[in-house]
């Protein structure tokens, strides 16, 4: 049997499946806390959603360092939009706040963070809805993609259409399939591109050619399917119109790296570098690499 690729996949390059055996008919992400990531460092130290983690993670002392060692859980948030609260709760510039990844947004996840310059006790003081930070220690660098071995996942699956013996049959002989295979392809996926709007390639294909007002079109008025009505249609007024001053009064305020370019567009309607400078400096480094991914 040949398996029918998703048209939304096959368009960022996931062309074919490995396995031919069907799926078992579920539904994934339907509640927050269907879907659990927690990271493991290059020394094996997890990050655990519970709050357990390895206390000597990367070799992480009492004795302060540049750099203190945290893990960083959070509820329905995205990596960057986490790291944004931090700073403000701290006082201080997002640049002094280093990750490994960047972790799933609709999700409960843990991941390892360093910040740079602060105490133990200062960070202890933190207190924002749906999210924690644990200080685990001081370390001597930050933490950078390297220092970055995986993630582990807990998906659960509701709705199953099919019974239990059916499903646990299909569940073997796909798992057969990619043993057979030698694992799963390591695609890049939709946290690369986008998962409601799979536009940040071309974003950053845009940046590359220099290109920047291509590049703020498209993050701004590219339109998907997938997003929620309202967004759609604040994008496609801003395409019509080009009038940034009342996009910014039209975006929903959940669109928060869209208003802070608008913001900027709206007093300076030709900078768009300038616009993309008000962007976080993780997100700006995202469009290229999902270019480079793609």
């Amino acid at each position: 049997m040949v398996l029918q690729v998703p048209v939304i996949d096959e368009t960022l390059g996931m062309r074919v499946y490995v396995s031919k055996t069907p799926g078992i008919d579920g539904i994934i992400r339907e509640a927050i806390d269907d879907f659990v990531v927690e990271e493991t460092l290059v020394d094996g130290s997890v990050a655990g959603v519970e709050g357990q983690a390895e206390k000597r993670a990367l070799g992480a002392t009492s004795q302060e360092q540049d750099y203190l060692l945290c893990v960083l859980i959070k509820r329905n948030l995205d990596t960057l939009g986490a790291v944004l609260r931090i700073a403000k709760e701290l006082g201080i510039s997002q640049s002094r706040i280093q990750i490994a990844g960047m972790k799933d947004a609709r999700a409960v996840t843990a991941q390892h963070i360093t910040i740079r310059g602060v105490s133990a006790k200062a960070v202890s003081g933190i207190s924002v809805p749906g999210m924690e930070v644990r200080p685990l220690g001081y370390f001597r660098d930050g933490l950078a993609p390297f220092y970055l071995l995986g993630n582990k996942f807990r998906i659960k699956i509701r709705d199953i259409k099919k019974g239990a013996n059916s499903a646990a049959t299909r569940i073997a002989e796909t798992v057969s399939e990619l043993e057979s295979f030698g694992g799963i392809p390591n695609f890049f996926g939709h946290q690369r591109f986008g998962t409601r709007r799979p536009i940040t390639h071309l974003v950053g294909k845009s940046i590359i050619k220099g290109d920047f007002e291509r590049a703020a079109v498209l993050f701004l008025a590219e339109t998907s399917e997938y997003e929620r009505p309202e967004s759609v249609q604040a994008r496609s007024e801003l395409l019509a119109t080009q009038d940034y001053k009342k996009a910014l009064r039209d975006f929903p305020r959940q669109l928060r790296y869209e208003r802070a370019m608008l913001s900027h567009l709206a007093v300076e309607s030709k900078d768009f570098v300038g616009a993309f400078e008000r962007l976080p400096q993780k997100l700006q480094e995202l469009f290229v690499q999902a270019y480079q991914s793609y």
